[in-house]
């Protein structure tokens, strides 16, 4: 059964049942085709709609027809009367369609209930704005939020879904530093999801969400009940496909067996069936979202519990460069606040270094190195536009962060074709101070050769044989 607590919340207080239980026979509700759809998602095997003008216009169409034939629609009906700058527009829609994979019905039904649940959590005041900003969350919002129990992955997983991690524990600090805590929490954590919804590719490929259930008290119990159910509420409600949440119980006691319970149950049958248990110490855990191709080394929390803040404190410089930008500029065109895992990046350091793209972009730099050694300029140009193509290919951009925006913009073609150059050169740095080949046991001389490539001749070139 559901009671209102003291904080003005419906919680569920009937004994918790177990999970693993709760789970299965859900799934056993499920066909064979949809239990291969779950599996699909959840592995992150589904195929992603392939959105035409002609369905985009069809599916709005429909959406706007069943949001007419829902009758309880208070906070919708204020926000559409209050917003001056067509707020509900066909963007806006839209991202609802692809959270439910084009269904109109379901999505008509999501963003009526998305209103309901942004008046209950923002106020009037924040219903029609778009992109809520760090400034709207008030003092105590804020703090919480630079905790980082809530933290969006600098990376996304290996399937190119955005990974957000979530951390009760946390916020302990701050239950004892507020009469009323509950709703400055549900504040903070509305605005983390909020800005997820801001990426295009992330409203396409979805979300993975990672529950860390360490380090819980059961002192902070009836926070902790709470929280849990206003933060699956809260998360249910966005345009964003919840691919699968990974609920870590590393401690296993019975507290976070109850909390756990109290989540499932919140759950929509949806998300229910896409929800994974995984008990164990803190490196059995992290094997386990390894295996699900989620970036572990990114994962916020220390096997002690600790808060590892230093990506979070990137993020929220970033964001609040973006929304200082937006408060005086229109949107750049094409911005990106999450690149993909084909994205080529601009930068230093190892985050940069390990990201997929620029994997990517060595190994087919590496690949071409011995044909880049032996071409004149102009074959090097044609060859490097040819790499920068196969970047493209694999729908990847090259990518700089804008230092004023804070986001990632697109470079021109010319640039990206000098970021190939400067890697081959690299390359050929390394081959030159090691005096051999990356792959072979070999000495270079120098050659000349009169052969052509790409209707070029061949520079006089560096030419490899075996000592």
């Amino acid at each position: 059964m559901n009671e209102t607590t003291q904080h003005g919340l419906q919680t569920n207080t009937t004994p918790a049942v177990s999970v693993d239980k709760m789970l299965a026979a859900e799934l056993e509700k499920l066909s064979l085709e949809e239990r291969e759809k779950v599996y699909e998602d959840v592995h992150g095997v589904s195929d992603v709609i392939q959105e035409t003008p002609e369905l985009i216009a069809n599916c709005l169409e429909q959406m706007d027809r069943e949001i007419g034939l829902i009758t309880s629609k208070d906070a919708y009906a204020q926000a559409k009367l209050q917003s001056s700058n067509n707020m509900i527009n066909q963007k806006f829609r839209l991202a609802f369609l692809r959270s439910t994979s084009f269904n109109p019905k379901l999505a008509a039904l999501h963003l009526v209930e998305y209103f309901r649940c942004k008046l209950e959590t923002l106020g009037t005041e924040q219903l029609v704005k778009n992109q809520i900003a760090v400034e709207d969350l008030g003092a105590a919002a804020t703090r919480v939020l630079e905790l980082g129990s809530v933290q969006v992955l600098p990376n996304r997983d290996s399937k190119g879904r955005a990974v957000v991690v979530l951390s009760p524990s946390v916020l302990e600090p701050v239950m004892d530093a507020y009469d009323d805590p509950i709703p400055t929490m549900a504040r903070a954590i509305w605005y983390s999801l909020s800005t997820l919804c801001e990426d295009e590719e992330t409203q396409k490929m979805g979300v993975v969400g990672v529950l860390n259930m360490s380090g819980l008290t059961e002192r902070h119990e009836e926070y902790h009940r709470e929280l849990l159910w206003r933060f699956t509420a809260i998360g249910q409600v966005f345009p964003l496909r919840v691919a699968c949440l990974h609920c870590c119980d590393i401690s296993s006691s019975s507290l976070t067996s109850a909390l756990l319970s109290i989540m499932a149950t919140a759950a929509s049958p949806t998300l229910r069936v896409r929800t994974r248990i995984h008990s164990g110490s803190y490196h059995e855990c992290l094997y386990k979202l390894l295996t699900f191709g989620i970036p572990v080394e990114e994962f916020p929390f220390t096997a002690d519990g600790d808060v590892q803040l230093t990506n979070h404190a990137k993020w929220m410089g970033k964001r609040r460069k973006k929304e200082a930008y937006l408060r005086k500029y229109p949107p750049i065109e094409g911005a990106v606040d999450l690149p993909s895992n084909n994205d080529v990046l601009w930068g230093r350091g190892n985050q940069i270094y390990r990201h997929p793209g620029n994997r990517l972009l060595r190994e087919l730099v590496e690949n071409n190195n011995g044909e880049y050694n032996r071409l004149w300029k102009d074959g090097k140009t044609k060859l490097a536009h040819r790499i920068v193509a196969a970047v493209h290919g694999f729908s990847g951009r090259f990518l700089k962060l804008d230092k004023e925006s804070g986001v990632w913009v697109e470079v021109t073609d010319s640039e990206a074709r000098e970021k190939v150059a400067h890697r081959f050169r690299r390359n050929r740095e390394l081959a030159l101070r090691t005096g051999c080949n990356k792959h072979s046991n070999i000495k270079p001389i120098i050659s000349r050769s009169s052969s052509e490539i790409d209707g070029d001749r061949k520079r006089p070139r560096m030419m490899f044989i075996g000592s």
